[in-house]
């Protein structure tokens, strides 16, 4: 029972350390239908243009107009799931990873609704959800039609 207790602990010590996790003003595009962004590409989100947000990776950016946001959600999720003995071990030890997780929903130029999921470290969330907050109108959901 001692030695499954030390390896749990020594585990819950090493994992946190070997994962990758976005800090400082790096962004990580996670997902969506944003064409030309493969999921995992790490760049910058610049918030400080007055019409679009920038997603600035490598040679290349994509650009989505703050009119065009029909709506954003930020989430936090935890970055791994354990068992119950781990779950416990780590709590003991250290607080659970979480993942800060901006969901924005827009319309292209041609208007064809799209999504595009970024994580952010947790130093970067407050400044861009603020800026989303003064800068993006939100629209009302569609009415679904009766059946």
């Amino acid at each position: 029972m001692r030695a499954m207790l030390v390896v749990l602990l020594t585990l819950s010590l090493t994992v946190p350390a070997l994962a990758a996790a976005i800090e400082g003003s790096d962004v990580m595009y996670i997902g969506g239908s944003v064409a030309g962004v493969k999921e995992g590409t790490v760049g910058r989100l610049d918030v400080t243009a007055n019409n679009a947000l920038l997603f600035n990776h490598g040679d290349s950016r994509v650009e989505i107009p703050y009119a065009s946001i029909q709506r954003f959600q930020y989430t936090q999720k935890l970055a791994r799931r354990l068992g119950v003995a781990a779950t416990v071990a780590v709590v003991l030890v250290k607080h659970r990873q979480r993942r800060h997780v901006v969901e924005l929903y827009f319309q292209d130029g041609t208007g064809v609704n799209q999504v595009a999921m970024f994580e952010l470290s947790k130093e970067r969330v407050a400044p861009v959800v603020a800026v989303l907050n003064a800068r993006v109108t939100p629209r009302p959901a569609p009415a679904r039609a009766k059946s």
